[in-house]
């Protein structure tokens, strides 16, 4: 009988479970549905194909069960003559009703119990693994009491620079996926400093103030192509950006940035015009 079961978009960031086909990955989170509250079930691959993948009957189940055991998912064992399945981490990541039936399977841990690991190729142990391998949802994406949302705290943000970034950086778009570039990024100190005067360097270039910065990159974009290490141009165009530069601006001289209009003041500096 399937069940409901909780299960974290953030599945989809496992990078183990990623390694597998799509198929073993809807195998493993209807697995979740049918496991009882303890997270067994009866390793009966025919059974779980006909109620887990009714209309893939081509796939060979078994196979897939050794897959996602081969990965550290699942372990397969015996007691007895009895096949059972258990899911690893189950409990840490569902809090089944209370009134849900007790399992009436046996623990890997209870009797006679003995891994099966037919995708060992004869070992007859199982595949070590770490035991948190199946952490879905890793600490920077738990929610803290207050919200109901997975980000990082603004503490956070400011603390690894993300928060100085995302205020210099003008296509304020897709901020989330901004954050997870920055965290894959983890810049040192050393990196932010580079970083940030390559964002003052494209700020300033021809393509980001052409047509009023509508070519400007996401940031998540901009992050995961390391854009502040491109070389800025040379030639006459870079020649006239640099006399731009240092040309000081006079009372009265105005200029175009990011599709708006501006004047130079003696007392205000560039002001709207």
């Amino acid at each position: 009988m399937a069940r409901s079961r909780n299960i974290k978009p953030s599945i989809m960031e496992n990078e183990d479970l990623a390694d597998l086909a799509p198929i073993a990955r809807l195998l493993f989170i209807y697995l979740w549905m049918l496991a009882d509250r303890e997270g067994r079930l009866e390793d009966r691959p025919k059974r779980i194909a006909g109620r887990a993948l009714p209309y893939d009957r081509e796939e060979d189940v078994d196979d897939l069960l050794n897959q996602l055991a081969d990965a550290g998912f699942i372990t397969r064992y015996t007691v007895g003559e009895q096949a059972i399945i258990q899911i690893d981490n189950f409990t840490k990541h569902q809090s089944p009703h209370v009134r849900e039936a007790a399992s009436e399977l046996p623990g890997i841990n209870q009797g006679n119990a003995k891994a099966r690991a037919k995708h060992s190729l004869g070992n007859a142990e199982p595949s070590p693994r770490s035991p948190d391998s199946l952490l879905l949802i890793p600490d920077y994406l738990l929610p803290l009491p207050e919200k109901t949302y997975c980000s990082p705290s603004a503490s956070e943000s400011a603390k690894d620079g993300f928060a100085d970034f995302w205020k210099a950086y003008p296509n304020k778009k897709a901020k989330p996926k901004a954050e997870a570039a920055w965290r894959k990024l983890k810049p040192s100190a050393q990196t932010i400093a580079e970083l940030m005067a390559g964002l003052e360097r494209s700020k300033v270039s021809e393509q980001w103030q052409r047509d009023g910065g509508q070519f400007i990159p996401y940031p998540a974009t901009w992050l995961n192509g390391r854009r502040w290490e491109d070389q800025p141009p040379e030639g006459p165009s870079a020649a006239g950006n640099k006399s731009a530069a240092d040309h000081k601006p006079k009372p009265g001289d105005t200029r175009s940035r990011f599709g708006a209009l501006e004047v130079f003041s003696e007392t205000m500096g560039w002001i709207p015009a």
